[in-house]
């Protein structure tokens, strides 16, 4: 990040960002980082409604209106309400925090649906993206931990197998299903990460790899998804430098980021 380079910490220059990153602790207290993943909910409805009706749109600049930006200004809302109730878990780690992910994800999805009109094909096409979702919520159910001395470790190889052999399944069964529906976004996105959870299992258990798992549940369909609606590609473009600069100049760290713990002895 240039910012790393022109503004270092304890200089003038950083330190007076960081007066201004100060102010903004109250657009940060919501929580932002969470929104890419409840937008991409949103829009994984959208892309299915879209595609029910027309197969081979992509990059369409007209999907773009104030109604799909209420949309997702209330996504943020209802997500965060939702968990605000007790019996909402809130850890990842049960299936009933998996189960509650499911129901989140419906509920975004139908949201997503609101701008084309929703049917019966749209919940069938949409399977393979529910279980997605349950993919990325399983990922992150695998705990990083941080030692004593403050570095990350991950759980041995035995303790997180079960769990990645599922998610390797499930994002298995994702392609499947979008090659059957003839969707090429599910598909496809399943398939782009289903080789971060197999190298998680087959080689040894490091934190790096599951890093990688985590970044990318997220940001492929994000990514996958903006070339079917370009504008979103400008949404997550700008969020994702607010919160870096954000994180620099107020806690001294570049987050999120797509940088993962290495060995000893290498670099990033």
């Amino acid at each position: 990040m240039l910012a790393e380079k022109y503004f270092p910490p304890g200089s003038g220059r950083y330190g007076r960002l960081a007066t201004i990153a100060e102010k903004m602790d109250g657009f940060a207290a919501h929580k932002p980082e969470r929104w890419f993943g409840v937008w991409a909910m949103v829009l994984a409805g959208a892309n299915v409604a879209f595609h029910v009706h027309d197969r081979w749109f992509y990059w369409d600049w007209s999907t773009f209106s104030f109604l799909f930006m209420a949309i997702l200004i209330f996504s943020v809302w209802l997500e965060k309400f939702i968990q605000k109730f007790p019996v909402f878990p809130k850890k990842v780690d049960s299936i009933k925090s998996g189960g509650f992910t499911i129901l989140i994800g419906f509920l975004l999805f139908l949201l997503g649906t609101i701008p084309e009109g929703f049917n019966v094909d749209v919940l069938v096409f949409g399977l393979p993206y529910f279980i997605f979702f349950l993919v990325g919520h399983m990922t992150y159910s695998i705990p990083i931990q941080v030692k004593d001395n403050g570095e990350n470790h991950s759980p041995t190889k035995g303790e997180m197998a079960p769990m990645l052999a599922i998610i390797i399944v499930l994002t298995s069964l994702s392609v499947v299903a979008g090659v059957i529906h003839d969707d090429p976004m599910i598909s496809t996105i399943a398939a782009v990460y289903s080789p971060f959870p197999i190298v998680a299992l087959i080689f040894p258990a490091a934190v790096r790899h599951l890093q990688r798992c985590r970044m990318y549940v997220v940001f492929i369909p994000a990514m996958f998804l903006a070339v079917r609606f370009p504008w979103f590609l400008i949404l997550t473009v700008l969020l994702f430098w607010m919160l870096r600069h954000y994180h620099y100049f107020r806690h001294g760290e570049v987050k999120p980021s797509f940088k993962v713990d290495l060995p000893t002895g290498y670099s990033d």
